[in-house]
């Protein structure tokens, strides 16, 4: 997976960041920050913290992916495959949420475990089946089958993995904004805060695209 990443990294990243990195950054800068609790969550902070990350970052995750399968195609041929995908993947998603959000408010393992039955491939088997949501979620969970164990396991240790970039990037900003606050330059600190997170979340989406393909190549081989 390191080596399909690596050997393309700054054009994978290059497509991703207009549909992570900067919503990331113009949200962080823009709006207020998010309260302590959920239920002070405002309408506003709903759409521009979760919706709109949630589009976007879909579908640069099929943009990925795409380029991922076919690295000898441009990335306006990448977009343009993967723009007819994206209201599909999204319903794939969403029929995904339902048994996998129960499962993590049950416990987080079962959650884990339904989503590497049904939403871990998913982005693949859009990208290179296509086919209704249903069709999708159905094929995603007949392939793993087999590997049903070996997918939770790496899952659970990726899990582990993308808290582990996410804290290394919140303390990387903690300093970073001190740094700013100390030199007076506030404004400075935000937008470098909020560019290390935004940047962050773009590698986890390519690290999650790349995931995803290769266990799909393992799992169809």
């Amino acid at each position: 997976m390191t080596s399909l990443v690596l050997g393309d990294l700054s054009r994978l990243f290059f497509v991703a960041a207009p549909f992570t990195l900067l919503p990331s950054v113009a949200v962080q800068l823009l709006l207020p920050p998010l309260p302590a609790t959920v239920a002070e969550l405002s309408g506003q902070q709903i759409l521009f913290y979760i919706v709109l990350p949630f589009l976007t970052g879909n579908f640069a995750q099929l943009v990925v992916t795409a380029l991922l399968l076919r690295p000898d195609i441009t990335p306006r041929e990448a977009f343009a495959r993967a723009l007819p995908l994206w209201l599909p993947y999204l319903g794939v998603l969403l029929l995904a949420s339902l048994p996998v959000g129960f499962g993590l408010l049950l416990l987080l393992l079962p959650g884990l475990y339904l989503y590497a039955r049904l939403g871990f491939l998913a982005s693949t088997l859009m990208v290179t089946e296509g086919g209704a949501p249903m069709a999708v979620l159905r094929r995603g969970w007949q392939l793993s089958e087999r590997a049903q164990g070996v997918l939770f396991l790496f899952l659970l240790v990726a899990m582990f993995g993308v808290i582990g970039v996410l804290m290394l990037a919140g303390i990387a900003g903690s300093a970073v904004s001190a740094l700013a606050t100390l030199v007076g330059a506030d404004a400075v600190g935000r937008f470098l805060v909020a560019l290390l997170g935004g940047a962050a979340s773009t590698m986890v989406a390519i690290a999650g695209a790349a995931a995803s393909v290769v266990c799909w190549r393992q799992l169809r081989g």
